[in-house]
């Protein structure tokens, strides 16, 4: 349990020491945040969007399809299948079609706070050896985080990750021990250190956020 801790811990402070640029930014960017579950028969994906409140205009285009000012259940579906669209999956070379399992968007008031979150997560049953993960979705504005997080408990072996600068893209091989009773598992198991560090920086976002307003109030009232 301690040890399990002091990794959950380090992950934090690691990803909140990488995240300070990103927080810096979040204005202005769309933060997704890539977590790769392997299990034995497949593969999961969960991507965490969140849009600073300066692009929001940007990403609103590209789910508000008729310009009401609200989102209907079919236009987050439409907004999805485009996310979908834009990442790709390579499990040992080949393509590994993902399809949608899950997808949660928050409100539009959250949305304009810079701290509303849309939750996406797909699957891909194919097993392997060796995956590779590229997001393209909305480039020009957006910064990426992405990781590989399982337990240890399903026997999963995995290799160093390469990445590419900007974290578009993640690359690993990974392996199943031989083990007597071992059950697949869901593939969530240990984002635990992984999803804390994003919350992390979601809550350092929204400071800044309140810290940019009280400065601009303070500037009307003077």
């Amino acid at each position: 349990m301690r040890a399990t801790a002091r990794r959950v811990a380090s992950t934090v402070l690691l990803a909140m020491s990488l995240a300070g640029g990103a927080a810096a930014h979040r204005l202005d960017e769309y933060l997704q945040a890539t977590l790769i579950g392997v299990t034995r028969d497949g593969v999961d994906v969960e991507i965490n969007l969140t849009p600073g409140v300066a692009v929001l205009p940007a990403v609103m285009a590209g789910i508000d399809r008729n310009r009401d000012g609200q989102i209907s259940p079919e236009e987050e579906q439409a907004y999805a299948g485009d996310v979908l669209r834009d990442v790709d999956l390579q499990v040992d070379g080949k393509p590994a079609p993902l399809r949608l399992i899950a997808s949660r968007f928050p409100t539009l008031q959250s949305m304009r706070e810079g701290l509303g979150t849309i939750r996406l997560k797909m699957r891909a049953d194919r097993a392997g050896r060796e995956l590779r993960f590229e997001n393209r979705h909305m480039r020009g504005v957006s910064v990426y985080l992405m990781n590989c997080l399982a337990s240890k408990e399903d026997g999963l072996l995995v290799g160093r990750p390469e990445r590419d600068e900007a974290q578009q893209w993640i690359r690993f091989a990974y392996s199943f021990e031989e083990a007597p009773g071992t059950r697949s598992s869901p593939g969530w198991a240990a984002q635990g250190g992984f999803w804390l560090a994003v919350v992390g920086m979601v809550a350092v976002a929204g400071l800044a956020v309140r810290k940019q307003r009280s400065r601009e109030v303070e500037k009307q009232t003077r």
